[in-house]
């Protein structure tokens, strides 16, 4: 297994509508590939919980962003990253779900 960090998008939603809401996260993960690094966070549980108002609160995944393997201990420079633009934020909003 070979160590990877993966920059992975959530969007929230409440009782089943999405929101404005997105969760970018840098996640460690041990992985034999990075198709690997993918469906492993495919298959990891909703987070989800009741607010105040007794709605549902769900963090579905939208996509990974981007993963690379973890090679060493960093030193202050670049270990994972992306680029992007405001329209696919705008389309990340928008999607039904993964």
């Amino acid at each position: 297994m070979q160590r990877w960090l993966a920059i992975v998008a959530y969007r929230c939603e409440v009782a089943g509508e999405p929101t404005d809401s997105i969760d970018i996260q840098v996640r460690y993960l041990e992985a034999e590939s990075e198709d690997h690094v993918e469906s492993l966070l495919k298959a990891q549980p909703v987070c989800s919980y009741e607010n105040n108002d007794g709605e549902e609160v769900t963090w579905p995944l939208i996509d990974v962003l981007a993963s690379e393997p973890f090679l060493q201990e960093p030193d202050g420079g670049e270990v994972v990253g992306f680029i992007t633009g405001c329209h696919e934020f705008v389309k990340w909003a928008k999607v039904a779900g993964p």
